[in-house]
C-alpha cells in the first residue's frame, strides 16, 4: 500500500524523510483519494513518534493450551 504501515484498524502511518517528502505525499494522496470516505493527515516527526508509549492488556484466548483431558 505504498510503503504504509498499518498501525492499527483504519490508522496507517509511513516514514518520509523530510518536509519535501511529505508534501509529495500529501500531493499524491490529493489526487488519488476516495470518492466516498476520508483521509485524515497528520505529520509528526521522528522524535515525537519515538515518544509514543503501547498499552496493551493481556492476550486473551478462547484456545486452551494443554495436555489434560477431560472424561
Amino acid at each position: 500500500m505504498n510503503g504504509f504501515i498499518m498501525l492499527q484498524e483504519s490508522v496507517y502511518v509511513k516514514l518520509v524523510l523530510n518536509t519535501t517528502s511529505v508534501k509529495l505525499l500529501e500531493k499524491q494522496l490529493r489526487e488519488h483519494k476516495p470518492v466516498e470516505g476520508n483521509i485524515c493527515l497528520l505529520t509528526v516527526t521522528e522524535k515525537q513518534y519515538s515518544k509514543m508509549e503501547i498499552l496493551t492488556g493481556e492476550v486473551q484466548s478462547e484456545v486452551l493450551d494443554t495436555t489434560e483431558r477431560v472424561i
